[in-house]
């Protein structure tokens, strides 16, 4: 290899690795309300998926396509928070924040609030493109985890 092209490339690829780097840092305002706002609904969204689950233990199998539209649209506010680089603990933790903000809503408010969460979820999931696949597949392992649970002791189902 010439010394001209030896040097060539390694600069192209450095300039490369510059340009993609410049748009990461303004989009980092973007991706924390991103963030932000897949933690938010993720929390709200889990509310129902919970009580879904609750009604799956209590014998009802007739909730598995809610349970599962639910769980998608969830994991696909998820994973492409993960896909714009959020990660564990922190993820974990504004999940837990935005459950215990949202703890004492009234119902109303919680139910605007998924309504919400809802369509703009099926937005992300709509745009997913070739990771539709993973979210699909994703959604249905845990769906089946739930459905495979036993029922519900008697003392919870009664709570």
């Amino acid at each position: 290899m010439n010394q001209a092209l030896r040097l060539t490339v390694p600069v192209a690829v450095l300039a490369f690795a510059a340009l993609l780097a410049g748009p990461a840092r303004a989009s980092d305002a973007a991706d924390e309300a991103f963030y932000q706002r897949a933690s938010t609904c993720a929390a709200a969204m889990q509310v129902d998926q919970y009580a879904l689950v609750a009604r799956a233990r209590q014998g009802d199998k007739s909730v598995r396509p809610q349970l599962v539209e639910i769980t998608r649209l969830g994991f696909a506010y998820v994973g492409e928070a993960y896909l714009k680089g959020l990660r564990d603990p922190r993820g974990g933790e504004m999940l837990k924040a935005a459950t215990a903000e949202q703890k004492d809503w009234p119902e109303a408010r919680h139910k605007a609030l998924v309504a919400q969460c809802r369509v703009e979820a099926q937005k992300v999931y709509d745009d997913a493109g070739f990771w539709q696949w993973a979210v699909d597949n994703k959604a249905n392992k845990r769906v089946d985890r739930f459905m495979s649970m036993g029922p519900l002791p008697a003392s919870a189902a009664s709570q």
